[in-house]
């Protein structure tokens, strides 16, 4: 069975080989952080929290939503920093804003594993830009 400690590091390799950056945070002491930090190349920082999908369901705890809306609220219209959930489900990757439920229908896939991490994330960043 993949765990989310699996997923992080698959992500984390693949933004490294592709010359992009990633970093997992890990604090447990830090109540409400995020899990991770995403720049694809030349485009804004994703502030994201990655969560495994059970069932259909999957969102931020009550204190992750708090911290992922105020770095939303921070960094406003400039478009320079995104916090976003991502979800993840038998290889396939769902991206969503932060809200407290997230049904994996509504989200942004791509709906295969055949397609990079680093690639799915710019595919949601332009989705997202309108």
């Amino acid at each position: 069975m993949t765990t989310e400690a699996e997923i992080k590091r698959r992500i984390v390799r693949d933004m490294h080989a592709s010359g992009h950056y990633a970093r997992r945070i890990e604090d447990q002491f830090a109540v409400g952080t995020f899990d991770m930090i995403l720049i694809p190349l030349a485009m804004p920082v994703f502030m994201a929290e990655i969560k495994m999908i059970r069932e259909h369901i999957f969102g931020p705890t009550p204190r992750q939503q708090i911290e992922l809306a105020r770095i939303h609220d921070a960094a406003g219209n400039a478009g320079h920093v995104i916090p976003v959930m991502i979800g993840w489900k038998d290889g396939v990757y769902y991206f969503h804003r932060p809200v407290a439920r997230i049904h994996r229908t509504d989200c942004f896939s791509v709906t295969t594993s055949d397609i990079p991490f680093h690639k799915q994330l710019i595919q949601y960043y332009f989705s997202i830009k309108g």
